[in-house]
């Protein structure tokens, strides 16, 4: 490797951490658990991952040639990174490598950009199996990455991984609800549970949540904590030390947004529930002192 090469390499780790600085609170404190590698490593991923995530949004009211034309561009970068083809980009210099360092697959990326891409057409889900295949691709796919990132010691592993990235985005999707109707126009409470509540899209843009719509996230919320118990099943079996303290710090960190909304009474039109910077730094304590004791 040439040194200019091992220079830009460097310089794209940089802005890798920028990006996560500013855009993931909760994994840019869970990162300082880290090694310094698998740090850097975990900023590469999620800067591609946000990279993915910006384009598709910035995209959307575009005419879908345009619209096409961003997925396909993420999709020759990633050909590009996963070659041996010459990059100019630092970011996707430092991401290819991530990849390599870590022996990171590439078809959760893929999965990454089908799933975010999908999006674009989006204005409800319908059934649960669309809810849990939505979030797989959304997130279980980052959960794979950060698998093999961190050191599996058994393949068993990933199934937790990949139920840790859904619990996540499950939890998003709670927190979001007017936000996502409201900006986004899109509903990811499954149609079938809306019907079955006797529920329409108008009842999520009133000023409070209904016992009805209370009662469907709190059963929503219950499966994202059968998720969150899935994942700490996981955690033992990654290899870093580290590792297994960064992901039990996120698992924690975004189950308590599950508490905030239980002590609101599963109120989630009533303001977006979020959980205090002194609040996460207690947890990320916790967290790094239960895995340090192998619990």
């Amino acid at each position: 490797m040439t040194l200019p090469t091992t220079l830009a390499i460097h310089r794209g780790y940089r802005e890798c951490a920028r990006v996560t600085r500013e855009h993931a609170r909760t994994f840019h404190l869970a990162s300082y658990a880290l090694g310094p590698g698998r740090r850097r490593g975990a900023f590469a991923v999620y800067a591609f991952c946000r990279r993915i995530d910006d384009t598709v949004d910035e995209a959307i009211g575009q005419p879908r040639d345009v619209l096409e034309a961003h997925v396909a561009a993420l999709r020759t970068q990633l050909d590009d990174v996963c070659s041996h083809r010459a990059l100019s980009d630092p970011t996707l210099m430092a991401l290819r490598d991530t990849i390599r360092r870590f022996g990171i697959e590439r078809r959760p990326f893929e999965d990454l950009i089908d799933g975010v891409a999908s999006d674009i057409d989006l204005t409800q889900i319908e059934t649960d199996a669309d809810l849990d295949r939505y979030c797989y691709l959304v997130a279980g796919t980052v959960g794979l990455m950060m698998a093999r990132l961190f050191g599996v010691r058994t393949e068993a592993a990933l199934s937790h991984a990949i139920d840790l990235g859904k619990a996540m985005q499950l939890t998003n999707i709670l927190r979001d609800v007017r936000e996502d109707i409201v900006e986004k126009h899109r509903v990811y409470l499954p149609a079938t549970r809306l019907r079955a509540a006797g529920l329409t899209r108008d009842d999520l843009l009133a000023p409070s949540a209904s016992p009805a719509l209370r009662q469907l996230v709190a059963s929503l919320a219950g499966r994202a904590h059968d998720l969150y118990d899935s994942a700490g099943q996981g955690i033992p079996l990654l290899v870093s030390p580290s590792g297994r303290a960064a992901t039990a710090i996120m698992s924690d960190s975004y189950a308590e947004i599950l508490s905030v909304l239980e002590a609101g009474r599963w109120d989630v039109l009533a303001g977006r529930a979020s959980v205090s910077s002194g609040r996460r730094i207690q947890l990320a304590v916790r967290a790094i002192r239960r895995t340090a004791s192998g619990h």
